[in-house]
């Protein structure tokens, strides 16, 4: 049961074999607006997972949108994606009338972003390796990372996560750093960072758990902990 003024729920892509669930959580009190994506890789199971949790809370100020499982297909075929699905995080703004599923909910995804006003999109996702232990530059070893994307307060806001998340991680291994990735102009799709371009006044950041020597509980844990720190940053929980 909801005990706020307003939860609901509603799918994306209805009606199609790729139908999945959006939450919408009103706490009828001003507040932030923020949206968070789980599930867009259906190989990071640490990731939808902990979405699927934060899918349940109840915000006490503010607005929480949650799509715990972006990708129902690639999740229940345990692979990041398929060449008919389409890379998700790659089709950004996406268009309606595509014949690829992902760019089709990558525009369903942008218009409810429009449509609730939403200030911070939160995409939670999983990377092989550790962002620390990398030589190369590039999108791959991203685990262990907060990156900020398009948007006025991101780089900040990634940097005051990191530094308040890391707070609670004992181990060093995991601790997390802020980086920041903000799609080019001449980008014509991109990956949920660039996201801002195409929502007035919204800001993006991806936080991403190393799989490497790291369980799928631990992944979830660590998701978990710091979706909780950036929603009790911005005084909703």
């Amino acid at each position: 049961t909801c005990a706020l003024p307003i939860c609901t729920e509603r799918m994306l892509l209805p009606g199609t074999k790729w139908a999945t669930r959006l939450v919408i959580a009103h706490s009828g009190r001003p507040g932030p607006v923020v949206f968070m994506l789980g599930g867009v890789h259906g190989d990071e199971p640490g990731a939808w997972a902990a979405a699927d949790e934060v899918a349940t809370w109840k915000p006490s100020s503010g607005s929480l949108l949650v799509l715990p499982r972006a990708n129902v297909v690639a999740i229940a075929a345990g692979r990041r994606t398929s060449d008919d699905l389409g890379d998700l995080n790659r089709l950004y703004p996406g268009d309606p009338k595509s014949k690829t599923p992902m760019a089709r909910m990558a525009d369903a995804i942008v218009q409810v972003a429009r449509e609730f006003r939403v200030q911070t999109l939160y995409d939670m996702h999983e990377s092989w390796a550790f962002f620390s232990g990398r030589s190369t530059n590039g999108n791959a070893f991203l685990g262990q990372t907060v990156s900020a994307g398009f948007g006025e307060d991101a780089t900040l806001a990634a940097r005051a996560l990191v530094a308040r998340a890391n707070q609670g991680i004992s181990v060093r291994r995991d601790w997390l750093a802020a980086r920041v990735e903000v799609p080019p102009d001449s980008a014509k799709a991109t990956n949920s960072l660039g996201i801002g371009r195409w929502v007035e006044g919204l800001s993006s950041l991806l936080v991403e758990m190393g799989q490497d020597r790291q369980q799928q509980a631990r992944r979830t844990e660590l998701h978990l902990m710091v979706a909780r720190t950036f929603l009790q940053s911005r005084e909703m929980l």
